[in-house]
């Protein structure tokens, strides 16, 4: 039994049983803050690229998950961090904001106000970068400080999206089309439900579009230009087998 003669040593125990009980109770709320969009199925992405070769890459804050199109599954073995050995000159290893295949060998990874080439064949990032976004390097794009998803629609046209709003970008002109940014809105995406924003979209490669907001999905059709019926769709095993953090 603890002698509490001196008073000194009391106050530091019962001080110190107040602090394993705060930690106690503090436990599961930084469990939910800090870790459930990494561990939990159905977290939020933080991006999507189709890398043209039947493969499809998911990224979510540091680490990434290899997603094979035809089988319609996660390739075995995923997730894995991204690092130098994974992502050869990727210097942003705790993770990108979007991510974009341009159709061309090369691939942009966007992260704040800066972006990154990287080339498909070589199988690494460009020299050179990380570059600034801005109106010598992306001709006619406002928004300098960021993007949060980027989807090439496959026609010659790339769409970049900031909150509510889009840039349409000519990749022939190599410059932004005129008249934008443009609302999100059922007028310039019909059936979809995401007017002040979304996460990450991607082109499937099939006449199907994806876009991801939170743990939720709508497929969009590109010829009929509207979102399917029956949309947004959960995020999970079901809908999108082996994509787990």
């Amino acid at each position: 039994m603890t002698n509490y003669g001196n008073k000194s040593q009391k106050e530091l125990d019962m001080k110190k049983n107040v602090l394993i009980l705060m930690i106690g109770l503090l436990l599961p709320v930084v469990w939910t803050t800090a870790m459930a969009e990494r561990y939990l199925p159905g977290s939020r992405l933080t991006s999507v690229v189709n890398w043209g070769n039947g493969k499809v890459y998911f990224f979510n804050g540091d680490r990434y998950i290899r997603y094979d199109a035809a089988a319609d599954r996660a390739d075995p073995g995923y997730p894995k961090p991204i690092n130098s050995e994974t992502w050869p000159g990727m210097i942003w290893t705790d993770g990108v904001d979007a991510v974009v295949n341009w159709g061309n060998g090369k691939v942009y990874f966007f992260r704040g106000a800066q972006y990154i080439r990287y080339d498909v064949r070589a199988d690494r990032a460009d020299p050179g970068y990380p570059k600034p976004i801005n109106s010598e390097t992306w001709p006619g794009m406002i928004w300098t400080d960021g993007v949060d998803a980027v989807v090439n629609w496959g026609n010659g046209k790339v769409y970049f999206f900031k909150g509510a709003q889009y840039i349409r970008f000519d990749v022939k002109a190599d410059r932004a089309d005129p008249g934008y940014p443009k609302p999100i809105n059922s007028e310039t995406w019909p059936g979809m439900i995401w007017t002040d924003g979304i996460d990450d979209a991607v082109n499937w490669g099939n006449g199907k579009a994806y876009f991801f907001k939170g743990s939720q999905y709508i497929r969009y059709d590109l010829r009929a230009d509207r979102a399917d019926p029956g949309y947004p769709k959960t995020v999970d095993d079901s809908t999108w087998p082996g994509v787990r953090w």
